[in-house]
């Protein structure tokens, strides 16, 4: 059976990187059970503990091999990034050599030692068949319950080696249940650390973000809770049925897809959601957040997507905004004869609770499928339904969470709506500009 000190994993740690845990991050590593599970608040500290302790492995046990996980690659990097900046840093002080490569999948050998960072989904079946002496899985949660135990445990058995799973909860979902073996169990041990366990956070932050998200929001966010789906607008299981991890490897083809955009304001994203027909079924086949850059930007960026995507509708939010945003983007694709049509959508509460009513109920009819994208589900699990004083209810992702990529996906589903029985009208949704660029 694989094992390590961890003793020794922090006296490198504070003698390589002068690092040392705080109280919850040190109970976490001193444990070496065969599987860890730990479900965390938000800057708890999560990556630099993980990142500490894969590079210290590594060079304390040349020869090993450690692999990160995470639902899409980007996710896997982030953790992979600092793991080896951590790496350079040492070879700096040593004179060492690493090598590394970045294609097809972020990977370092250092020591005799490997750590590579791969995807759950696009990558899982390249995993088949490997081995590995520990692996790391970051947003557990969010991966669909037989990666774990198909792909991940097996590549485990020739070492005996360790699984370690962190998240934000998402709901009772597979995650829910490995902590709650690791709550009794011998070879698997839970932990729940909320943000208050880091002692660098300050309560005056965590005050200020009680006060922006609503309750249940706070407990899974903040207090790493397993919450039930009481107020949520897409249930739990709903959300679950519709995802399907073969999405996350979409490409674009011959067959033509459907646009949903919601323009990034204050806070919020610019969030592009594209989807293709599949029988009676509309997948989502790429989802994407834009950086904030400027607009100009930002609408090459969506051209060169609808371009190489072979988008024909788009759907857009021409609220306040995103009325010029529409006129630019429509001027655009006349600029570069892109045959696309686009339907502005000004947002009242009515369109709003339409839009959103009808990608429910396209959800819970299963024609709607999703790739297990982190930010998508997390903000589908959050979007909530409130009464407001006037009695009216409101439908939104309460205080400082994010809704744009679900308001994407429901423009998305406009766009294709007679794949979805009961689907408004066009002409009950546009602000009035429908246009058809260079007429197709």
């Amino acid at each position: 059976m694989w094992t390590y000190s961890p003793e020794h994993v922090l006296q490198a740690a504070h003698r390589w990187w002068n690092w040392t845990p705080h109280p919850a991050q040190r109970e976490w590593m001193m444990d070496t059970h065969p599987v860890k599970v730990a479900a965390c608040g938000r800057r708890w500290g999560k990556t630099e503990s993980l990142a500490v302790e894969t590079a210290a492995l590594a060079l304390l046990q040349p020869g090993i091999r450690q692999v990160i996980v995470a639902p899409t690659l980007d996710q896997a990097s982030i953790l992979f990034d600092r793991t080896l900046e951590l790496l350079q840093d040492w070879a700096e002080q040593t004179g060492a050599k690493l090598h590394v490569r970045v294609t097809p999948y972020p990977r370092v050998h250092v020591n005799g030692s490997e750590i590579t960072a791969r995807s759950a989904y696009r990558q899982a079946r390249s995993l088949r068949g490997r081995s590995a002496h520990r692996i790391v899985v970051d947003e557990a949660a969010y991966l669909t319950e037989e990666v774990i135990p198909q792909v991940l445990m097996p590549m485990l058995a020739d070492t005996e080696g360790q699984l370690v799973l962190l998240s934000t909860p998402f709901g009772r979902n597979h995650f829910w249940h490995w902590y709650q073996r690791g709550q009794s169990g011998t070879v698997c041990r839970s932990f729940r650390f909320p943000t208050t366990s880091n002692p660098r956070i300050s309560a005056c932050f965590l005050q200020m973000q009680k006060q922006l998200l609503t309750e249940r929001q706070f407990a899974i966010e903040y207090e790493a809770q397993f919450v039930d789906d009481a107020g949520a607008v897409f249930p739990q299981v709903v959300i679950e049925a519709c995802i399907q991890p073969s999405l996350a490897e979409a490409r674009p083809n011959s067959t033509p897809t459907l646009a949903g955009l919601d323009w990034g304001r204050y806070r919020d994203y610019t969030a592009l959601v594209l989807l293709r027909e599949s029988g009676t079924q509309l997948q989502a086949v790429h989802v994407e957040r834009l950086p904030s850059t400027g607009w100009q930007r930002q609408i090459e960026r969506l051209l060169h997507q609808f371009g190489e995507w072979r988008v024909r509708t788009v759907y857009c939010d021409a609220s306040g905004i995103g009325d010029p945003l529409a006129e630019m983007l429509q001027q655009s694709l006349s600029h570069h004869h892109l045959h696309i049509r686009v339907e502005p959508v000004v947002f009242t509460a009515s369109t709003k609770r339409t839009i959103i009513e009808t990608l429910a109920l396209a959800m819970e009819q299963r024609r709607v499928a999703i790739p297990p994208h982190p930010d998508l589900l997390r903000e589908l699990h959050a979007f909530t339904a409130s009464h407001s004083g006037s009695g009216h209810i409101r439908l939104q992702a309460r205080g400082s969470e994010h809704d744009d990529l679900v308001i994407a996906l429901a423009l998305a589903v406009q766009a294709g709506g007679r794949m979805v029985p009961g689907t408004p009208s066009v002409r009950l949704l546009t602000s009035g500009k429908r246009r058809e660029v260079c007429g197709v």
